[in-house]
């Protein structure tokens, strides 16, 4: 019995210090700038183009699942096309709260300010248009080379 809980007692050592590991790790990197390329892209008008993108958000790539307000995301999974207003929202403690934006052309509260070019180096490099990372829950690129 005391060698179980020895062995107890050094694996919640080994856990916290991971913890205090991870969330320094995290803090560390979070005031940090990015330098990753601005796209040459501008927006498609075709509407074979709109369409895949569509799919895209809606399907594999799960956009609108995170993009949509909480009381919204299983309208979402059972295929209702909902304006991306953001409104996800998951708190972990010790590291924050984390929030899903406005992604729709809005100009005051969406994305309408941003240049094609800032869109897809947020989507592509996970950086927004002022340098910050943004954390990595999408998983973009790899959803795009399966479908």
């Amino acid at each position: 019995m005391k060698k179980i809980l020895k062995i107890l007692k050094w694996v919640g050592i080994a856990l916290l210090i991971l913890i205090a590991g991870i969330f320094i790790f995290v803090q560390a990197g979070s005031k940090k700038k990015f330098d990753a390329p601005f796209p040459d892209i501008a927006a498609s008008s075709d509407s074979a183009m709109i369409a895949r993108g569509e799919y895209l958000v809606y399907g594999p790539s799960h956009c609108a699942t995170c993009h949509v307000p909480m009381d919204k995301i299983m309208a979402v999974e059972n295929g209702e096309r909902i304006p991306l207003t953001g409104g996800w929202e998951e708190s972990f403690p010790g590291f924050g709260t984390f929030r899903a934006p406005n992604i729709t052309p809005d100009p005051t509260t969406g994305i309408g300010n941003q240049s094609d070019g800032e869109i897809a180096r947020a989507i592509r490099h996970l950086v927004t248009s002022d340098g910050r990372m943004i954390f990595p829950f999408m998983n973009y690129q790899e959803m795009t080379e399966k479908t």
